[in-house]
């Protein structure tokens, strides 16, 4: 055997046992970390909005020590509050 296919063989059996390994056997006992907790998981979105309204709502969150996605969620928290009728009859259909 060439010294190319000894290397070749000896990558080949290296990389099939990191591959063949689960990714809990890999990571070791799998406690690592926080504990998760039993929460609603955060949606990531993309919103078209105008500049200067983008930058007047970073204004804002930056006087009230807030993030820019901290202002915006209270703000549809709040807009679903006034229009819980609106979902109540979505939810009749």
């Amino acid at each position: 055997m060439s010294k190319l296919e000894d290397r070749e063989n000896r990558r080949r059996s290296t990389v099939g046992k990191i591959v063949g390994q689960t990714p809990m056997a890999a990571a070791g006992s799998g406690r690592r970390g926080r504990p998760k907790e039993d929460r609603e998981l955060k949606k990531r979105i993309s919103l078209s909005v105008l500049p200067s309204l983008y930058e007047d709502i970073q204004k804002i969150a930056y006087v009230q020590r807030k993030s820019t996605s901290e202002v915006v969620q209270e703000m549809m928290e709040d807009y679903r509050k006034r229009h819980i009728e609106e979902l109540d009859e979505y939810d009749r259909l």
